[in-house]
């Protein structure tokens, strides 16, 4: 009953305080709106990827027209093919190359002499594939050609060492296949927007601050010199830190609610297709935040040190972890694998993404055990610091 009283009246206290409602619940919705688009084309993606078609410039040495290949002219003419690459017949091989140094073409292809006959001796097809100067043109001119040559030397190895009519099985199976396909190679071929991103880091960010609603409750009662008067009454010191605890939970908990269901209903930021787990990992990060707030505040003798190791630390967490700026994958992964908010952050996009639990998992098991050791760390510290004037 003693926990219940203390829990509720901190709950009562904290949702009076118009500065808590505006710091802590508008200010995230403000910030992830005004980052979400301003950023935009910096942080995510918003649709799919347009392939613009690559100038390529066909030398064939064979000159004369017919003696010219009748198997690449009719591949680069395909309809399949045509979206991703305007051919532009070329005389000699000094003019391909100027046109690719002056960017006239993209990408240029050699035709060595005799190309069609070598095929249909049984030859391997060979082509001289020369790179332009931008690095999409030369990828996707590079796979379209890739694959021709691929295909063809796949059906000669295969009626070189199965006969003629193993190109019978063969051709139903490659007909209707496109040469080129675009798509997304994350897990459920979604993509997540910059207002996705912000939610993600904003949200935990300010579940990081809310440490300092910790810092407040532990220290208002010093200050206010009510802390003797607490413990002089039936009333245990362990009692009224848990309820103390209890009552910053369940407030910040409503905060985490709020930031997802505004930036839901108003952005439309989509927070993935597993809210259990992602409820489960909100709870994970303010259990942590929590946890470390109190060791600040067992170490620290006044309230605005306890605020200033909070602050740096939450502000310190959240740039390392990219959530502020795109930083290089390099330092993400090496110096942000070190912050509770990398191992949150990387769970929640891949929630976003649809990637399966198994991709999950491991952030979770990371963020459990980081919670168990803070929990087992504020245990310890209690029992030889406690709670008291």
């Amino acid at each position: 009953m003693n926990i219940w009283t203390i829990m509720t009246f901190e709950l009562r206290r904290q949702l009076r305080s118009r500065t808590w409602l505006l710091n802590m619940i508008l200010l995230p919705v403000v910030l992830i709106f005004l980052l979400g688009a301003s950023l935009s084309g910096v942080v995510g993606v918003e649709g799919a990827e347009t392939v613009n078609p690559v100038k390529v410039a066909i030398v064939d040495t064979a000159a004369a027209a017919p003696a010219k290949s009748a198997t690449l002219d009719a591949f680069v003419k395909s309809d399949e093919v045509k979206d991703y690459i305007s051919p532009f017949e070329v005389q000699t091989r000094e003019e391909a190359e100027s046109g690719l140094r002056t960017g006239k073409y993209g990408y240029a292809v050699i035709v060595p002499q005799g190309f069609d006959s070598e095929i249909q001796s049984g030859g391997q097809a060979e082509l001289e594939l020369i790179l332009g100067k931008n690095h999409s043109d030369n990828t996707t001119a590079g796979t379209v050609f890739d694959n021709f040559l691929s295909e063809i030397n796949y059906k000669q190895a295969a009626a070189m060492t199965l006969g003629p009519e193993a190109l019978t099985a063969v051709m139903p199976a490659t007909a209707d296949q496109p040469a080129v396909q675009l798509g997304s190679l994350n897990n459920g071929g979604k993509t997540y927007t910059a207002s996705q991103f912000y939610a993600a880091s904003m949200l935990l960010m300010f579940l990081l601050y809310s440490g300092l609603t910790v810092t407040s409750s532990l220290f208002s009662e010093k200050d206010n010199h009510t802390l003797f008067r607490i413990n002089s009454m039936p009333v245990k010191g362990s009692q009224l830190f848990i309820g103390k605890m209890l009552g910053v939970g369940v407030i910040t908990m409503l905060q985490c609610a709020a930031i997802i269901i505004f930036t839901s209903l108003l952005f439309g930021v989509y927070w993935g297709n597993r809210p259990w787990l992602l409820m489960l990992f909100c709870l994970l990060m303010i259990i942590a935040s929590m946890m470390f707030s109190i060791l600040v505040c067992m170490f620290s003798k006044t309230s605005a040190t306890a605020t200033n190791v909070v602050n740096i630390v939450t502000v310190g967490m959240t740039f390392l972890s990219g959530g502020m700026a795109p930083l290089p994958d390099s330092w993400v992964n090496s110096v942000g694998a070190f912050t509770i908010n990398h191992w949150e952050m990387q769970a929640i996009i891949r929630m976003m993404l649809h990637s399966g639990f198994g991709q999950i998992l491991p952030n979770l098991l990371v963020m459990s055990a980081m919670c168990l050791v803070l929990i087992g760390g504020v245990v310890f510290t209690y029992r030889k610091v406690g709670y008291h004037e």
